[in-house]
C-alpha cells in the first residue's frame, strides 16, 4: 500500500481516495491508469492509497452467510485491510485488465467479498456519498467497456457508489503501452479530479 499525508497545509482533513489494482502485472497498463486517476485526485487535494490485489492474501467468498448474521466476514485475511479502507474512503478506483472476456480472478475475488457490506433486506452498510472510477485495459476484443458498464451498474445500485466515469482501451497488449495513449491518461487524470471536486 502507498499512502500520502491525510491533512492539508491548513490542518483540515483531506478526502481519501483508494485505488484497487486487479492486475497481476506490476507496472502494467491497468496499474498505470489507476495511479493516474489517483494522481488527479491527489492533485485536487485528496489523500490516496493503492492496493495491489495480486500481492494480498484474499480468499474467495465461502457463501457461508456469516456476514449476514454478524455484520462482518468470518475470514481473517488481507480483505480486512480493504474493508477498513473502503469504510473510510470518500472515493474508490477499481482497475482490472480484461482477461478471457471478463475481469481478472483477483478482481472477482475482491468484488465477491464485498458481499459482507450487503445486508439482505436492508441494503449496503457502507457509508453513503462515495464516488468511484473504473479502469480497464484490454489486448484484443471489444467487450472491456461493456464489462465495466455492468460493474458500474452493480456499484451504483447495490453499493450506493456514484461512478463518475470509466476509462480504458483496447490494443494494450504490451507492458506500458498505455503511456502512448495520452487521451486515456488525460481522461484518467481528469476523472481523478472529479472524484474530489
Amino acid at each position: 500500500m502507498i499512502e500520502v499525508d491525510s491533512k492539508n497545509e491548513t490542518g483540515a482533513m483531506l478526502m481519501k481516495v483508494v485505488g484497487v489494482v486487479g492486475s497481476p502485472r506490476r507496472g502494467g497498463n491497468t496499474e498505470i491508469l489507476v495511479e493516474t486517476v489517483l494522481a488527479g485526485a491527489a492533485g485536487a487535494g485528496a489523500k490516496t492509497e493503492v492496493y495491489r490485489l495480486n500481492e494480498l492474501n484474499i480468499r474467495g467468498c465461502q457463501g457461508c452467510f456469516y456476514c449476514q448474521e454478524h455484520g462482518r466476514c468470518r475470514q481473517s485475511d488481507d480483505m480486512t485491510l480493504l474493508y477498513e479502507a473502503l469504510r473510510t474512503a470518500d472515493g474508490l478506483v477499481i482497475g482490472s485488465p480484461i482477461y478471457m472476456g471478463y475481469l481478472t480472478a483477483q478482481t472477482k475475488l475482491f468484488l465477491d467479498r464485498l458481499f459482507a457490506f450487503l445486508k439482505l433486506g436492508v441494503g449496503c452498510t457502507l457509508p453513503r456519498g462515495k464516488r468511484g472510477v473504473l479502469v480497464y485495459s484490454q489486448g484484443g476484443g471489444e467487450n472491456g467497456a461493456s464489462v465495466m458498464e455492468t460493474l458500474s451498474s452493480f456499484l451504483t445500485t447495490m453499493m450506493g457508489i456514484e461512478v463518475k466515469g470509466i476509462v480504458g482501451g483496447n490494443g494494450l497488449n504490451e507492458l506500458g503501452a498505455i503511456k502512448q495513449r495520452h487521451d486515456l491518461l488525460e481522461k484518467a487524470f481528469q476523472l481523478g479530479r472529479e472524484l474530489v471536486v
